[in-house]
């Protein structure tokens, strides 16, 4: 295959659209018609100042826009991400992020200047695009776990996703099975599993700042909840107290993460032993940091009754201590255990549940949807001794989702360039 550099011409915006993208695609025409592009000034021409846009799935585009001064940005499921671009050698160029970099070789078809194929050095994939001056062309095909020239690929995401602060929508379920104990005969023998439904639900407000809305939606699928001494019912397919949360998140310079809002729990469970019949309100507040690595923070929560039964009170401090360590491939370590203090307890023995979590996850991107599946494990130091958890298993899954402010506003922002 013969090389060839690109004659010299004016710096103007291109705009390229990748208008098929497939692993090992057939190319449209056949391989004498492609010439390779080389030479550091070509490929620098090629790529700055272009826009790359695909179609992630039917109504969800991912666009992304490369700099002349080698930085860049990819805009998708509401988030953007960070890139750097630079060429590598004579035949290449390569686009970064905080967790992997990619490279690119550039063929030119002889036949039509303005269409060119890009090979993945690595994984050999081949996408297709067009080069059009002075106008941005929609695209269609799926994101791929690498990412690409407007996708980010699927470690990126799983980095944003373990961020506290991010604007990516997710529909979270997490089933959980709980193992018991305690000194009330038959404790240890009991057990519990739950299907925890929690959407994330961010509204950005600027670049570095979310207001957030996170109901928690528990389906007790079985349940024993103690009836006495050494007597226990089961419970099945019940509804617990919904919770959610509204906060306000802002991150700082230096990856500083700062959050707060108001918790709550609305009497909604459909057995009296499986709810407080109260309604609870409180602060929260959180802190993370955020780094290349991965993320580091704590969430803390304080709810009072405010209505409802009243032949008792309620004051439980709640919270949740989170880490991630990122790995490549979309792959995490990452737990985050919630804890609870009871003020009311009727001594001090029963007042405290404190668990010490691991776990793994890991993002993938199907059908060009992103999906985070995780497992963790957490081994409670600190149980209520009458009956509280011993341990607890967690499976989870988090598919990304497009929220409906983000169509809106891609759909307005693309009238508006069209103008």
């Amino acid at each position: 295959m013969e090389s060839v550099s690109m004659p010299e011409r004016k710096s103007v915006p291109y705009s390229a659209g990748i208008i098929l993208a497939a692993s090992l695609a057939a190319s449209p025409a056949l391989a004498e018609d492609w010439t390779s592009v080389t030479g550091q000034q070509s490929l620098t021409e090629l790529v700055s100042g272009a826009t790359a846009t695909i179609d992630l799935r039917e109504g969800v585009t991912a666009t992304g826009r490369y700099l002349p001064d080698g930085t860049g940005t990819i805009e998708a499921w509401g988030e953007t991400f960070d890139r750097t671009w630079r060429v590598e050698g004579a035949d290449r160029v390569c686009y970064a992020a905080d967790t992997e970099t990619n490279c690119y070789t550039f063929e030119q078809n002889l036949d039509e200047p303005d269409h060119y194929r890009v090979h993945h050095v690595s994984t050999g994939e081949t996408y297709y695009f067009t080069l059009e001056e002075g106008e941005e062309r929609m695209a269609s095909g799926p994101g791929s776990e690498e990412g690409g020239l407007a996708s980010p690929s699927a470690a990126e995401i799983a980095k944003q996703l373990s961020n506290p602060n991010t604007s990516m929508g997710t529909m979270n379920l997490n089933l959980d099975y709980i193992r018991f104990d305690g000194d009330l005969p038959g404790a240890g023998s009991q057990s519990a599993t739950r299907l925890l439904f929690q959407p994330s639900l961010p509204y950005p407000l600027n670049e570095t700042t979310n207001v957030f809305m996170r109901p928690a939606i528990p389906l007790i699928i079985d349940q024993d909840v103690p009836a006495g001494v050494g007597q226990y019912h089961n419970k099945s397919y019940e509804l617990g107290d919904i919770a959610f949360d509204l906060g306000l998140g802002k991150t700082l310079p230096g990856g500083l993460v700062m959050i707060g809002g108001v918790v709550g729990t609305l009497p909604t469970a459909t057995d009296d032993a499986l709810g407080l019949d109260q309604w609870l309100l409180g602060p929260e507040f959180a802190v993370a940091l955020v780094r290349p690595w991965g993320v580091a923070g704590l969430l803390l929560t304080h709810q009072w009754d405010i209505a409802g039964e009243d032949a008792y009170d309620t004051s439980i401090t709640g919270g949740q201590y989170f880490y991630t360590i990122n790995l490549q491939d979309g792959w995490q370590i990452n737990s985050n255990p919630t804890f609870s203090y009871n003020h009311e307890a009727r001594n001090s023995d029963n007042k405290l549940s404190f668990p010490l979590g691991i776990g793994v996850s890991r993002t993938v991107i199907l059908g060009g949807r992103p999906w985070k599946f995780g497992m963790q494990y957490w081994h409670y130091l600190e149980s209520p001794d009458d009956f509280g958890p011993d341990y607890q298993v967690r499976f989870s899954i988090a598919p990304v989702v497009a929220l409906p402010w983000y169509r809106l506003r891609n759909q307005f922002g693309s009238e508006e360039d069209s103008q």
